[in-house]
């Protein structure tokens, strides 16, 4: 899950690059994989606005608020739907 992390940043904004990507890995993350794919993403996150911080790197501080942001919308997204009594995925 770690390496995806950085990998699927890539694919930000890009749907048929990250379905591309997934359709060549030849499955889908399982529940369980996806959680811990947030988990590292936040942390992947946090971390870079830290180091940016403190080493004056304003596009690494930049790159961690927007992946942030990113992973907040995901959840208010996955509430919603579960609220609503949507398919999550």
């Amino acid at each position: 899950m770690r390496d995806l992390v950085r990998l699927l940043d890539c694919f930000d904004g890009r749907e048929d690059l990250y379905e591309a990507f997934f359709d060549g890995y030849g499955r889908r993350l399982t529940e369980p994989e996806g959680a811990r794919l947030l988990v590292e993403t936040v942390l992947d996150a946090v971390s870079g606005i830290a180091f940016g911080s403190k080493t004056g790197d304003p596009e690494l501080v930049e790159r961690g608020r927007r992946t942030l942001l990113r992973c907040r919308a995901g959840a208010a997204a996955h509430a919603s739907h579960v609220i609503d009594g949507g398919d999550p995925r």
